[in-house]
């Protein structure tokens, strides 16, 4: 089949995981895998100093491959929306805030040519990721590491809850980079174009792994309010 050159190995364990087969009938979408063959990475860099604060993500934050949704591998065309998202738990009491975030474009522009939007977002905690509780636009989209703020801060008021970003554009696809050494279980992906129209995990669609996501959560409590002394 023609369409056949365009599915990952990661698309056709969808298939036999989800039993989507009709589905890539439509046409060459499916869930894109990379290699870490084709990119160099730098190191991330530190999110913030301060005031109590706290780094939040899973697995050892080094992309071992990219995974997304999309219409053809190279170019990176169609298969938008695609949702990311990872859950966590905080050791510090809410409520707190989402003050800035690090992750990584595993594949964007330029091989993604007509991608031009993604957003940073946080949801309620569950099994999968619930109600939306803030978004920020604007997030750098070409291939590489960023830390971006996130002003102003998005309020959670739980302690487990989930983030990552929405990539909107239905001409375009992504790849978020996937740590793949091991699974804490709580990536998901949401892509209807590949058979998700709800959220579900990379793991159930033969990728196990941890999105290459973090973010740094602020209790807003500033250092010297933790402490008092009487001289």
């Amino acid at each position: 089949m023609k369409r056949g050159r365009f599915l990952s190995i990661a698309a056709m364990a969808c298939i036999a995981t989800l039993g989507l087969a009709q589905v890539w009938a439509a046409g060459p979408v499916g869930f894109q895998s990379a290699n870490p063959t084709v990119h160099n990475f730098g190191q991330f860099q530190t999110p913030v100093d301060g005031r109590a604060t706290e780094a939040l993500f899973r697995g050892d934050f080094v992309p071992e491959q990219g995974l997304g949704c999309a219409t053809t591998a190279t170019p990176i065309v169609g298969g938008g929306p695609n949702d990311f998202a990872v859950g966590v738990t905080a050791s510090l009491t809410p409520p707190f805030g989402i003050i800035s975030t690090t992750y990584n474009v595993y594949t964007g522009t330029p091989a993604a040519p007509t991608l031009t939007a993604l957003t940073f977002k946080a949801w309620q905690g569950g099994a999968a990721p619930g109600t939306e509780i803030g978004a920020q636009s604007g997030m750098a989209v070409a291939t590489g590491n960023y830390t971006v703020a996130v002003a102003p801060a998005i309020v959670v008021n739980s302690a487990a809850f989930y983030f990552g970003f929405l990539q909107p554009q239905t001409d375009s696809g992504m790849r978020i980079g996937l740590d793949t050494t091991a699974s804490a279980g709580t990536s998901f992906i949401r892509a209807p174009d590949c058979g998700l129209a709800a959220w579900g995990t990379v793991d159930s669609i033969g990728v196990p792994g941890n999105w290459v996501m973090r973010a740094v959560i602020d209790d807003t409590v500033p250092v010297e309010l933790q402490t008092f002394s009487v001289n």
